[in-house]
Parts: structure tokens; C-alpha cells; sequence
């Protein structure tokens, strides 16, 4: 399902989206980062007297902050009220703070990916959800950091993904309009953000859909794999094929 496994819903009549800028969401899209946020939620776990969750749940429950995966992890194992998930999300930032980089990796092709669109000229910036203390660090560790001329975490907006605040932000950033920029993503958060701020969208089927038919979505294209974008992408300065 490389390639155009979505109807054309650009409007161009073309095969390939017009882009000139990229807007990349984080967890699931670009680095495969569920193992460390395992570790991380079941030291705190533990911690609480709580039994640990697996790898499989934690993929499940991954998209909407930290937060909302630390509350997750405590209604599966004995639930929580406002105080204990208080708590539990302090610790988590600790432990999540002491492993976030030991088992984070980018999907296979990705830096290379961005390599070819940084030699394309095209504009990057990336717009999640985790809390800006993971964000950069992240993305310095795992070298994707100079590619992004914006980058926008869950705690520098008001409202997170779904909501398009953060994509309209990372916008103003670039100096793109929407109907320039192409999203991609890897859920439905990520889909919905992009369509309402304007831009193309497409989604990816590797990551964290929480089960969901990704192809149902309502983006413009999907693909497989993260390599896959330089054949549903035209440049600015590079000829449809």
C-alpha cells in the first residue's frame, strides 16, 4: 500500500500533492517512541504498587500527551482519582526524563527522507503533542532536530491535536499558507488537525491508530512507509513525474 492506496482528494487533478512546506507529527510518524514511553509509565506504575502494562496497550493509548497516557495506564491497572493521577503524571516525567532516549529510533527511511526534501529546498517544522522538555531533546538525540525550521510541542498551545492550533502555529512559523503546506501523521488527531487547518494530509498505516483503518480517514493519501512521501510529493522546483 505504498504509494496512492487513498482516493485523490487534493483537488488538483494530479498525482501528487503540491507542497511547499512539510509539517511532521512526532510519536508514530517519524520516531517509533512506545518502548521508552513503556518503561517510563511502568516504573511509575510500579512505584504506585500498580502492575505493569505491555507494550501492545501503551502503542493503544499513545497521541494525546503524557498526561492522557499516564491516565490510561492507571484506569488499566486499579483506576485513579485527580490527586493520584497528579501524582503519577510528577513521577512519570521523572522516569520518562531518565529513559526517553534508550530505545527511541526513527522509522527506517526517515533520515534519509528528510535529507533528500532539506536538498529539495522544502521547509519542515513539526507539530506533537509530548511536552517540550522530550521534544527537542529527542530531536537533537536522534538527529532529526536540524531538518525543522519550527517546531511546536503540546505545551506551547492551548488546545493539542485534534485541534489545529498547533499546525496553524508551526505555519506562521515557516511563512506558508496551509493550502501550501502538507501534513503528515499517523492518526486520526493527526488527520483532523491537518484537514482543518487547510493543508493536505497524508497518513501514515505504521504507527499509532489505536486500531482505526487509517485509509478511512480522510486524508489525501496514505502510505506505508515514511520513504513513501517522495512519490506523492511535488516540490516547488522539481517537475511531476
Amino acid at each position: 500500500m505504498s504509494g496512492e492506496p487513498a482516493p485523490d482528494r487534493s483537488g488538483t487533478g494530479e498525482s501528487r500533492l503540491p507542497a511547499k512546506a512539510l509539517l511532521l507529527d512526532l510519536d508514530g510518524t517519524i520516531l517509533d517512541t512506545a518502548g521508552d514511553l513503556m518503561t517510563g509509565l511502568n516504573r511509575t506504575l510500579v512505584e504506585l504498587g500498580r502492575s505493569e502494562v505491555d507494550e501492545d496497550q501503551v502503542r493503544a493509548w499513545i497521541g494525546d500527551g503524557v498526561r492522557a497516557l499516564v491516565r490510561r495506564g492507571l484506569e488499566a491497572s486499579g483506576g485513579y482519582d485527580d490527586a493520584l493521577l497528579d501524582q503519577a503524571h510528577e513521577r512519570f516525567m521523572v522516569h520518562y526524563g531518565d529513559c526517553f532516549t534508550d530505545a527511541t529510533l526513527p522509522y527506517p527511511g526517515v533520515i534519509e527522507t528528510l535529507d533528500r526534501f532539506r536538498q529539495g529546498g522544502l521547509p519542515m517544522a513539526l507539530i506533537t503533542n509530548k511536552a517540550g522538555a522530550f521534544t527537542e531533546p529527542l530531536l537533537e538525540a536522534t538527529g532529526i532536530l536540524p531538518y525543522l525550521g519550527a517546531v511546536v510541542s503540546g505545551d506551547q498551545v492551548t488546545h493539542k491535536k485534534p485541534d489545529p492550533e498547533g499546525v496553524r502555529r508551526a505555519l506562521e512559523d515557516l511563512g506558508v499558507a496551509s493550502d501550501d503546506a502538507v501534513f503528515v501523521g499517523d492518526s486520526a488527531n493527526d488527520v483532523n488537525a491537518g484537514l482543518e487547518a487547510g493543508c493536505y494530509v497524508v497518513c501514515v498505516t505504521y504507527g499509532y491508530n489505536r486500531g482505526e483503518d487509517v485509509t478511512r480517514l480522510g486524508a489525501h493519501r496514505v502510505t506505508d512507509s515514511f520513504p513513501g512521501l517522495l512519490d506523492l510529493l511535488r516540490l516547488p522546483a522539481s517537475p511531476d513525474r
